[in-house]
């Protein structure tokens, strides 16, 4: 009897996987490259150089408020005068704070709220913070007490919010 004899394998699957190969890693390279993996150092890979350290930070300091005298209260704008009586036109009532600005304020800096239409009296300096004009006034809040306090001139989209 005659053993039967395993056939010749063909070579085509090795020449398949090492085309392959080749192909891949040639691919890899180019991507490499071209992200510019191929200016890593050897001390980068192994971490004996310095590490990543974030870029330094300038701190900015708080916003000063510019207030003007209180003989010039209204030159600045040319809009209101001391002891003059303004009210707020627009639909919402608007804060009355202890301090000028707005920006990162604790909510006890808002001490009353002008009601749409309701006035306040024009008291002292204006002061430029946050990007808007702010004016002291003095108004009567609905449970009868005076507080002064700062509102804006307008919102910083531009709306106004006091006027005549």
């Amino acid at each position: 009897m005659t053993s039967a004899q395993p056939a010749p394998r063909s070579r085509f699957w090795l020449g398949f996987v090492l085309a392959f190969g080749l192909l891949m890693l040639a691919s890899c390279g180019a991507f490499l490259v071209a992200t510019g993996l191929d200016e890593v150092s050897l001390a980068e890979l192994q971490g004996s150089g310095p590490g990543w350290t974030p870029p330094p930070t300038t701190p900015t300091p708080a916003e000063q408020p510019v207030i003007s005298g209180s003989e010039a209260a209204g030159s600045e704008t040319g809009l209101f005068a001391p002891e003059q009586s303004v009210r707020n036109v627009t639909n919402s009532r608007v804060n009355v704070r202890a301090t000028a600005g707005y920006l990162a304020k604790p909510a006890t800096d808002v001490i009353a709220q002008l009601q749409p239409g309701e006035e306040a009296v024009i008291v002292g300096p204006t002061a430029q913070v946050d990007g808007l004009t702010w004016w002291l006034v003095r108004q009567q809040t609905a449970d009868g007490r005076m507080v002064e306090g700062w509102v804006a001139q307008a919102t910083a989209s531009g709306v106004t919010i006091l006027g005549e």
